[in-house]
């Protein structure tokens, strides 16, 4: 979606006539893919005159360099701007997904389908994530309502069949996958899903004569190898079957299932010694599978049990708890926060930078992270640091009153009163209830009058 979007004609949005200048200059750049130039002036356009749109696009524009995490700020706070601008959704979804924050991407992809049901691109981005993390269920929904938008796209249909025969429904499947072969005859993925149903009728036979087409259509693909070695191996054609296992394996196949079907088909060949290579290799990926399951499940024992100790005030033990969840599960942002909070805490401030640092470079769009990022940084007297991490995390949520207020004292220290008293009042604003705001604000205008 985003490397097909296009500026001209879908601004719709009026601004200052210097705004409009650097706005038109932008559009062009875009269009012309000057990306470089583009940032730039989207940039310009926005600091003289605020708007939803232009966040938006200078999020495209750094999304075309090839800038994911500086395109994830500006996406999101497009859609802190404008909470029901869905194309701004869809774009976080499709950056997370590039960057394999599938997790992100699918909260994304939900947002924009609350907004916009029907949205294709929504559809398109959700059914894939829904499918790669193996939500079956999800995934046939979000390709039942796509495939009504688009009935002549034959690769919706055969999507549709997996999720169908994934869920056991084979009469379904089997509807989709012919559907989809009556739209496109040489659709692999169609023609492989035929191939699994016909494998689980005991129709080998006829398998193997559609598995080999699509062989021929995706040279490149181990799947339909795989598929063939076990075929081959219901009819006892071990020589046939270990060939395509072995170029299966070749092609990136990594799944335990396929050194299992090896070593039936080694078996059979009487080569006992490969036989026990191939078994040892099913149990070696058959166990990390396990762990890495297990794992997860340790981990987040480990952040409720810390959560309670945290709620007793009993924060070093909480500490050591987290530390543990961290080694677990090194790339999960959710638990380096909670460590670098616990850090904080403790004043232990360059562990916490650390710990941040790590969360930021998996969800750069968080902006709870920058705010604790900034609180890190001022406790360290880093104050240029602090004060660009609480700028973006007021960009990215401009109703948090605490990073305003939070600012507004790193402002405060850095003599800069008048940018602090607006940040002051911001916070007030926000939160009259809050004394500290005021007492804040008080001080900053007094500082202001002398």
């Amino acid at each position: 979606m985003l490397r097909k979007v296009t500026a001209t004609g879908i601004f719709a949005f009026l601004a200052s006539a210097q705004a409009q200048s650097s706005l038109e200059q932008a559009k062009r750049a875009f269009d012309a893919q000057r990306y470089a130039d583009a940032e730039r002036l989207f940039e310009a356009a926005r600091q003289s005159e605020p708007a939803c749109d232009i966040a938006f696009y200078l999020g495209l524009t750094r999304y075309r360099l090839h800038h994911l995490d500086a395109a994830l700020i500006a996406f999101q706070e497009a859609a802190k701007c404008d909470p029901k601008l869905t194309v701004a959704f869809i774009a976080m979804g499709e950056a997370y997904s590039e960057l394999g924050n599938e997790g992100e991407a699918i909260a994304a992809y939900e947002r924009a389908l609350r907004l916009d049901p029907d949205n294709e691109a929504g559809l398109r981005g959700a059914a894939s994530l829904y499918t790669k993390s193996k939500q079956n269920a999800k995934a046939a929904e979000a390709l039942g309502k796509l495939v009504k938008q688009v009935p002549r796209d034959a690769e919706v249909h055969a999507d549709l069949g997996a999720e169908f025969f994934a869920t056991g429904d084979q009469e379904a499947a089997e509807k989709e996958f012919q559907e989809a072969l009556r739209l496109n005859p040489k659709s692999p993925a169609a023609l492989l899903g035929r191939s699994n149903l016909l494998l689980r009728k005991g129709e080998e036979a006829q398998a193997i004569q559609t598995l080999r087409k699509v062989v021929l259509l995706v040279p490149n693909a181990f799947q339909p190898r795989f598929l063939l070695g076990s075929a081959y191996n219901r009819l006892s054609r071990f020589a046939d079957a270990a060939a395509e296992l072995e170029t299966a394996i070749k092609l990136g196949g990594a799944e335990p299932e396929i050194y299992y079907h090896l070593a039936r088909a080694y078996g059979g060949l009487g080569r006992t010694d490969d036989r026990r290579v191939a078994l040892a290799k099913f149990a070696e990926l058959s166990s990390k599978e396990k762990s890495d399951t297990e794992t997860r499940r340790q981990a987040l024992k480990l952040v409720e049990q810390a959560k309670v100790l945290v709620d007793s005030g009993n924060l070093r033990n909480a500490l050591a708890l987290m530390e543990q969840a961290r080694d677990l599960r090194p790339q999960d942002d959710s638990v380096l926060f909670r460590l670098a909070s616990l850090d904080y805490d403790l004043a232990r401030y360059d562990k916490g930078r650390d710990a941040i640092q790590e969360a930021l470079a998996l969800a750069p769009s968080e902006w709870i992270y920058h705010f604790l990022s900034g609180l890190i940084e001022g406790r360290s007297g880093k104050l240029e640091a602090a004060r660009a991490s609480l700028g973006i995390a007021v960009r990215l949520n401009p109703s948090a009153a605490d990073a305003h207020n939070a600012l507004g004292e790193v402002e405060l220290r850095q003599g800069e009163i008048s940018a602090a008293e607006a940040s002051f009042q911001k916070a007030v604003e926000l939160d009259p209830a809050e004394a500290s705001y005021k007492t804040n604000l008080e001080a900053a205008r007094k500082a202001a009058s002398r």
